[in-house]
Order: structure tokens, then C-alpha cells, then sequence
């Protein structure tokens, strides 16, 4: 709400609603934990918030990157992967953490946050994109996205409980450390949203045709 004024492009103002989305869950789970004390309640809260985390975080990629294959295959990704968490919500036991979609859309998602540094990385751009925020959001989620892919995917690979100790711990250093970068990225900057200019050298153009001595004077 203090750097409301920041968010200036389509990419930012998604954010915000994820930023009101995650605080808005954060106390509903605690509320399902602590206060009503439902673990079903909770795990389906889990599931509502990986389909509307992947939502707008593939929206935020989306409106930072202009191919418009890529772009359409992130926008049309949402469905497909929301009837995937849905139906295997249904099909499991509701009242046990179930794992698969969460590896689905942290897979996805990095997979999307790449894409982004390497079309960034072909960009010419008048400042440099560490001193976006759109940049370091992306550093963030691509931190996060990375370490819960492989806490889901080994969860349930022990019942050891010092091995869920330690992935408890991990998880809430990158979960910690996501937000730290998030909040630390609202001190860059940002500039209005303006087609992206892109380096384009002729193709007729001879270089080694450029001397000095064809240069006239007036």
C-alpha cells in the first residue's frame, strides 16, 4: 500500500493483487489452523491459493514479455493447469497434503520466470533491468519457485521427523527470503510502459564498406 503509487504498469498492478491475495490466505490458513482447527478446511485453502498463485504470477510474466507465442501459451496455460488442481483435489483423500499440483506449478513457473531473464537478456533497454522492480519480483519468484519445487517433490519421500524438520526449515528460508527480495524490490524503479526497443541491424548494411576516406565534407 506504501509504494501503491510505483505500481504504474500491468505487470506491478498484478502483483499488488498477488501481494492482497497472499496476505488475505496467510490469515485465512490462520485461521483454519489455530482458531477453527481443520486440517481438510486447510488443505483446501492450499489448493484454491496454487491455482490463484499460478494465475497471477503467469500473469505478471505475461504482461512483462511481448512474444505473443509465449504470451498466449502462458495466458491459455491457466485453465488447463486449475481443471488439473481441481480434479486431482477430487480424486485424493481431502484430507491428506497432496503435492502433485504444487510440483506442476512450481515446474511451470520456473520454467516461465527463465523464459523472462532470456528475453530480457536479448532487450536493449535505456536503464539496467537490475534496476527494475519487475526484475528483482522475477528474482524472487524464480528463488522461491526453485526451492519448493524440490521441497514438494521429496516431502513425502521419508516419515523421518527430523527429514520433515529440515524441509520445514528450508522452506520457510526461501518462503522468508522471497519476501525479504519482494519487499526490498519496491525501492527500484520503474518506468511507464513503452514498446521495448530492440537492437536491429540492417541486413544490407556492409561494415567493412565504412571508412574514413568516404566520408565528404559539406
Amino acid at each position: 500500500m506504501l509504494f501503491f503509487r510505483k505500481l504504474n504498469t500491468k505487470a506491478l498492478k498484478v502483483f499488488f493483487v498477488y501481494s492482497a491475495a497472499l496476505a488475505l490466505f496467510s490469515a485465512v490458513t490462520f485461521f483454519s489452523l489455530k482458531v477453527h482447527v481443520s486440517y481438510s478446511l486447510y488443505y483446501l485453502i492450499l489448493r484454491v491459493f496454487s491455482i490463484i498463485e499460478y494465475s497471477l504470477v503467469a500473469l505478471f510474466v505475461y504482461n512483462t514479455i511481448t512474444n505473443p507465442i509465449c504470451r498466449r501459451i502462458i495466458l491459455y496455460s491457466i485453465i488447463p493447469f486449475a481443471l488439473i488442481a481441481i480434479i486431482d483435489y477430487l480424486v485424493n483423500d481431502r484430507t491428506q497434503f497432496n503435492n502433485h499440483s504444487n510440483i506442476i506449478s512450481s515446474l511451470l513457473l520456473i520454467l516461465v520466470i527463465i523464459y523472462f531473464f532470456f528475453e530480457k537478456m536479448k532487450t536493449v533497454v535505456m536503464a539496467p533491468l537490475y534496476l527494475s522492480i519487475v526484475f528483482w519480483i522475477s528474482v524472487s519468484f524464480f528463488l522461491y519457485f526453485t526451492g519448493t519445487f524440490f521441497f514438494f517433490l521429496f516431502i513425502k519421500s521419508s516419515t523421518d521427523p527430523q527429514f520433515f524438520e529440515v524441509m520445514n526449515t528450508t522452506y520457510s528460508s526461501v518462503t522468508l527470503l522471497k519476501n525479504i527480495i519482494l519487499c526490498l524490490s519496491l525501492l527500484a524503479s520503474e518506468t511507464e510502459e513503452k514498446d521495448e526497443e530492440t537492437l536491429h541491424i540492417p541486413h544490407e548494411m556492409n561494415l567493412d564498406d565504412i571508412s574514413l576516406t568516404s566520408i565528404k565534407n559539406p
